[in-house]
């Protein structure tokens, strides 16, 4: 009795087609960077994506320091 070798489907993208790893998650790291940060929804460049990202984290910090000194001189 010959038995035959059972194949896998490799689905609509097919073996070589199919994206790397790497390449999904930073794909989806960019979407959540453009859904987090504010007006950047339609920016498709991912260098401008990032120098956002930096500068409204660099905003957020500032914010931070300014809420720490208002809290200390009113000593909550």
């Amino acid at each position: 009795m010959v038995k035959c070798k059972k194949v896998k489907p490799h689905g609509r993208l097919g073996r070589k087609d199919k994206p790397k790893f790497g390449e999904t998650c930073m794909r989806r790291n960019l979407g959540i960077l453009r859904r987090v940060l504010p007006s950047c929804e339609e920016v498709d460049d991912e260098e401008v994506l990032i120098l956002k990202s930096i500068q409204h984290l660099m905003l957020l910090k500032s914010q931070v320091t300014l809420l720490r000194k208002l809290a200390d001189v009113c000593g909550l």
